[in-house]
């Protein structure tokens, strides 16, 4: 599961990265068709706002949370005996796990509710917005399946943080 979960994650982490590629092509051919030709393109706002940034933002949660990309705050965990890094540890993990998995099941509804009408945004083009939708629910619920694995590996005994500095066990 875990080996499945790494590269699914990573796969989606290479989506969200040719989104940013393509999002960085469209606003800068749409700048060019603006002032080069008085003709932006149509619905640029709508597409960079609906598919671009949620694919970027949602779809690499889990492929940070296996690198230990995300932002720490070790103000008192440098201070704790091994026993207190490894209760952090736990807890830190099991708390990003119930987040994710809560953000994720609640936007869920949204998303079938925007698939059942079709949901569009109507700007200067529409734009079929729906799919999109379904974007949030994919990149939370794996990386809360990702930290249930962590959580997992710390039980056991077995998880190893990247840090060579750092000593959870």
């Amino acid at each position: 599961m875990a080996r499945f979960t790494r590269y699914v994650s990573h796969f989606l982490a290479i989506v969200a990265a040719a989104a940013l590629g393509l999002m960085m092509l469209h606003v800068t051919a749409d700048v060019v068709g603006k002032y080069a030709f008085n003709h932006p393109i149509p619905g640029t706002a709508e597409v960079v706002a609906s598919y671009y940034m949620v694919a970027a933002v949602f779809l690499p949660l889990a492929w940070v949370e296996i690198k230990e990309g995300s932002i720490l705050v070790e103000i008192l965990y440098d201070l704790l005996p091994a026993l207190g890094r490894r209760i952090a540890l736990f807890l830190a993990t099991a708390l990003s796990a119930l987040f994710y998995g809560g953000l994720a099941w609640l936007s869920w509804g949204p998303a079938v509710t925007a698939w059942r009408i079709g949901e569009v945004v109507e700007g200067t083009w529409r734009v079929v917005i729906w799919p999109t939708k379904f974007l949030l629910p994919i990149g939370l619920a794996l990386a809360c399946v990702v930290m249930v694995l962590r959580l997992a590996e710390i039980l056991r005994g077995t998880y190893t943080t990247t840090d060579p500095t750092s000593d959870p066990a």
